[in-house]
């Protein structure tokens, strides 16, 4: 008898997480096999509430350490947090997204720029992973859901960073970018260059070779008491996007004042941003 109800019970369990990761309107996890990072990577995905009801198309977030794991002091993973935010402005009127977390396998490798020994071991991995971001995952997303012309990359701290290298020297496959605490003191006299060189006449988002589209917004947002790697930095570069990012270019930055690293309502005040929406 007991053994029935154990079999009984491990196939309900079955059956519940079955219909968990089938639910269009629950976090399904996803294995994206990747040629230029030579590993399989994984990504939890969010279909907005409707959306196996409705033929329209939806903008896209990718996050970054977007993983459903406890990271540093967050009692919540970032991307549960996130898809409490998402849900919330939905219901106050803001447009329904898709969301993409993507998994870590080697966050120090995968965010940074260059190897920085005197800060971490192993780093460097960065225009490797924005490749795959833009060349694979992205596809990968649009193949099998309904993504409007809209996608925004979000990071925080070195993926804050991450975000600022990615609109400075990538494809532009994304529209919008909220960069959050970004560790610019990482790579600061590199960061500023390729913004130079992006923005620079003949050179500027809706010509470079290869780019897909210009950008729409950029969106940096920090504490007031945040990590020196991010305030002794953010502001120089700040004055340089703002000096020189093209009319076509919104750009923005949001310091929060007594706020700390990776301020918590950062994803909602970015999307505000981005689709110009006021609270």
């Amino acid at each position: 008898m007991r053994r029935t109800l154990a079999l009984i019970a491990a196939a309900s369990a079955c059956v519940a997480l079955w219909f968990w990761l089938s639910s269009p309107a629950r976090p399904d996890r996803w294995a994206v096999p990747s040629d230029v990072l030579r590993e399989t990577r994984h990504v939890l995905v969010r279909l907005p509430d409707g959306y196996g009801a409705s033929p329209r198309t939806y903008p896209l977030v990718v996050m970054l350490d977007g993983g459903d794991q406890r990271q540093y002091s967050a009692e919540v993973p970032l991307y549960s947090r996130s898809v409490a935010v998402l849900a919330a402005l939905e219901r106050d009127g803001l447009a329904p997204m898709i969301l993409v977390g993507v998994e870590n396998r080697n966050r120090v490798r995968d965010m940074t720029p260059v190897e920085r020994p005197d800060l971490y071991v192993g780093g460097g991995g960065s225009p490797a992973f924005l490749r795959f971001l833009e060349t694979e995952l992205v596809p990968f997303v649009e193949a099998r859901w309904r993504v409007g012309p809209t996608r925004i990359l979000y990071g925080e701290s070195y993926a804050g960073l991450f975000v600022l290298d990615a609109f400075a020297r990538g494809r532009l496959v994304f529209t919008d970018y909220i960069s959050v605490s970004p560790t610019v003191g990482v790579w600061a006299e590199g960061l500023a260059g390729a913004l130079r060189q992006r923005m620079s006449a003949g050179a500027s988002p809706a010509t470079r070779a290869g780019d897909r589209r210009s950008a729409s917004s950029l969106f940096v947002i920090y504490g007031e008491k945040d990590a020196p790697l991010v305030t002794d930095y953010m502001p120089s570069v700040a004055q340089l996007v703002e000096a020189k990012h093209p009319p076509t270019l919104r750009f923005g930055v949001e310091i929060l004042p007594r706020a700390g690293h990776n301020p918590p309502e950062s994803l909602e005040r970015g999307l505000r941003f981005v689709f110009d929406v006021r609270r």
